[in-house]
């Protein structure tokens, strides 16, 4: 890659890094002609270098400056404005600025400066890129900042995908100089006649990418490794293509391992199918279950799942992080939030049962989930499949003994009259059966085909036809009351 050559890291023309940036552009797809783009500008080297190459693309491309004001460094503030709007107004480009309180941030969510600025500076400009209907937003990392991220991640402990750094494309976030290093941005902008500022943060050592940067990196490039980013990038770079592998495996066996609510507030997980991966796919199928349930895969609750998956007793609940629970059935695990809206203690009561045949006609407890199935065959009468108390289905379709049990991840039935196949869970979730009641909910089976799912519909290939002679009628109650 680009990085990697030994004379991208010395003085060059102005003309070789914007046919560079241009190819990154390009190969990668970052940009189309005439795109709206919102980059980020400090007023520092990075980011002044990053507009004006943009600007120097013969792209067509409109651009928008963006300076944020995070309120930390108030006396510097001014020039970084002026010099901004120098460069701006030479080039022709519009120049938006915007204020916000990263410190209240900070002492809301008792998060670092840095982290607290970081993430008010994209949720900022990700609000202007979508006010502008621009297509994207443009930041001025670089191949410096990429080997500085390698070591704030190891020290803080991150998985693979961390460690392999930032990509040049995340969703509308674009990195074009990525794979360029400060020392050659410098070098364009003194070409260029272009004035930056110096950020008097970048040498508070309290933070610790500045510790990187300043002790750390030269430390280890002077005693062990004169060329130790070179090193550091080059087994980024291989770290990325193993995570591109592993990434393409990994989505792959979570569509087949886990099943999706439609409106995304339960996940159901086979730990059967689960298990049978890697224990390196077992971690980013938790990984991406986390995301789903939106929080934080740290390594000790991804840990946690899978011993759970691999050796809890069935109806036992694990506690994970912003009141998601993990609850255990005889065939699944389902996460959710069970609990009521803010309420992060507190256990639930799980709605499961043993799967059971049932050799003849007659009525059943379904044990742990309250239901009652009944079951009789009787001659063909009039009767269809809409009736709302109980459902019909031809005799000569099916076999005794039928095996009652919840419904498997993934699982499809075909609905009477419907016309095609839909996952169970799903269709579940259509007809507002209640969350903590989905994963033990019955399903009706037949020579290992689901025949019906009691109480709300049967499968289309057992339909009540002309033909039919003797029917089956499958009721379900909760207690007192018809479940439908």
């Amino acid at each position: 890659m680009n990085f990697f050559k030994k004379n991208q890291f010395q003085r060059q023309g102005s003309s070789a890094l914007l046919n560079r940036v241009e190819k990154i552009i390009r190969s990668h797809a970052l940009l189309k002609q005439n795109d709206k783009i919102i980059v980020g500008v400090s007023g520092g080297a990075d980011s002044l270098a990053l507009l004006h190459i943009l600007h120097e693309l013969d792209w067509k491309l409109q651009l928008i400056a963006v300076y944020i004001d995070h309120g930390l460094r108030p006396g510097e503030i001014e020039e970084e404005k002026q010099t901004i709007k120098n460069c701006c107004r030479r080039l022709n480009i519009r120049f938006i600025t915007e204020s916000v309180n990263v410190q209240k941030y900070i002492n809301r969510k008792k998060c670092s400066p840095e982290e607290g600025a970081r993430i008010i500076r994209y949720n900022t400009l990700e609000k202007i890129r979508s006010d502008h209907k621009a297509s994207a937003i443009a930041i001025a990392h670089t191949s410096d900042d990429q080997v500085e991220e390698f070591f704030i991640r190891l020290i803080r402990g991150s998985s693979l995908k961390g460690l392999a750094g930032m990509k040049l494309k995340r969703d509308l976030i674009i990195r074009p100089l990525l794979h360029e290093s400060k020392a050659v941005l410098i070098h364009y902008l003194a070409e260029n006649r272009v004035t930056f500022c110096q950020d008097s943060s970048n040498v508070d050592r309290r933070f610790l990418r500045n510790r990187v940067r300043l002790d750390l990196l030269p430390k280890l490039e002077k005693e062990f490794n004169p060329s130790m980013r070179q090193t550091i990038l080059q087994n980024m770079d291989i770290l990325g293509h193993d995570d591109d592998f592993l990434e393409e495996v990994s989505v792959k066996a979570f569509e087949e391992c886990v099943e999706c609510d439609t409106d995304g507030s339960q996940l159901v997980v086979s730990p059967v199918c689960l298990n049978a991966y890697h224990q390196a796919i077992q971690r980013r199928i938790i990984e991406k279950c986390f995301w789903r349930m939106k929080i934080n895969p740290g390594y000790i609750q991804i840990r946690s799942l899978l011993h759970f998956s691999q050796a809890a007793e069935n109806s036992r609940q694990l506690h994970l992080a912003d009141g998601v629970r993990a609850v255990k059935s005889l065939n699944q695990i389902v996460l959710s939030r069970p609990l009521k809206k803010g309420q992060l203690r507190g256990s639930i009561s799980v709605n499961s049962f043993k799967p059971f045949h049932i050799a003849e006609p007659g009525s059943y407890t379904i044990k742990g989930t309250g239901m009652i199935l009944t079951l009789s065959v009787s001659p063909v009468r009039t009767g269809n499949n809409t009736n709302r108390k109980s459902l019909f289905l031809d005799m000569k379709t099916i076999a005794f003994p039928l095996l009652v049990r919840p419904a498997l991840v993934g699982e499809r039935f075909k609905p009477y009259n419907s016309p095609g196949k839909k996952k169970i869970c799903r269709y579940l979730g259509e007809k507002k059966i209640a969350v903590k009641r989905r994963a033990g909910y019955p399903v009706l089976v037949s020579d290992n085909k689901v025949i019906a799912i009691p109480g709300l519909e049967i499968a289309h290939e057992v339909r009540v036809a002309r033909a039919t002679q003797k029917i089956l009628e499958i009721g379900l109650e909760d207690g007192d009351n018809r479940v439908r």
